[in-house]
């Protein structure tokens, strides 16, 4: 999805910035944004009060509301669609390979 919104808002952005913290994501408040959701969906007690803190002086306090918002939702989609059992689609694998991201065998369409 960021990579779409991405192409068609012709805003910059690199996703290999999401496994490797050494790549600048060009966002605005990226490195911010990428710790603040790291510490939460690790649920990483003692990073995210800094996190947190850092993302709300970057990039004002709605942005944490937001981000946590979307952590959230993405969340529940990945819970919900491997609850059901939807396979990865051709693009995702491409996306994951291009990141180095194992995708768990059961995932992958035939």
């Amino acid at each position: 999805m960021l990579r779409a919104s991405g192409n068609q808002t012709d805003r910059p952005n690199d996703l290999r910035s999401l496994v490797d913290p050494l790549t600048d994501p060009l966002l605005a408040a990226g490195p911010e944004l990428l710790a603040f959701t790291d510490a939460a969906i690790l649920h990483d007690p003692d990073e995210m009060p800094e996190a947190r803190l850092e993302l709300a002086a970057s990039a004002g306090p709605d942005a944490v509301v937001r981000a946590a918002a979307v952590a959230g939702n993405f969340q529940m989609m990945n819970r919900l669609l491997d609850g059901i059992g939807v396979k990865i689609s051709r693009h995702a694998m491409t996306l994951a390979n291009e990141l180095g991201l194992t995708v768990p065998a059961h995932l992958h369409s035939k």
